[in-house]
């Protein structure tokens, strides 16, 4: 067995030593890329969720107005036909309109003023309300 000097001794022992505190560095690093790169894919999840949700609103609310378009149609040709329609209530059930909504669409006439109010998807705790108010001729 070769003897080292004190020196030799030294420096031979940093270097063994350093290896692991190396690794470890590394270890931490990688770990700290992985967490910054999972809160920025959860971030994105996030993100796309929400722009999902807000989509799907939307579309709740752009078939809304179209009932209460139509609504304000079926009046027209109504109150056109007879002018002593007062109003409808129009209920559509699920399956009709959709797979798993309903929708309501409610019109009043008087005095020539028709008033439409569509609701929907009817069937929910808090449905989207779209009112339209028309003046009609006989």
């Amino acid at each position: 067995m070769k003897r080292l000097s004190p020196q030799q001794s030294f420096h031979e022992e940093m270097q063994h030593s350093a290896t692991p505190r190396r690794r470890g560095a590394v270890t931490i690093v990688a770990m700290v890329v992985l967490m910054i790169l999972a809160g920025l894919i959860a971030q994105q999840v996030s993100r796309a969720l929400s722009d999902r949700r807000h989509s799907r609103q939307q579309v709740l609310h752009l078939q809304t107005e179209k009932l209460a378009d139509a609504g304000l149609s079926l009046a027209a040709t109504s109150y056109a036909a007879d002018p002593a329609w007062t109003g409808t209530k129009w209920e559509i059930p699920v399956g009709h309109f959709h797979q798993t909504n309903s929708a309501e669409v409610t019109i009043r006439v008087q005095d020539g003023n028709c008033t439409v109010v569509a609701r929907y998807p009817a069937n929910t705790e808090i449905p989207l309300k779209v009112t339209r108010t028309r003046k009609l001729t006989p």
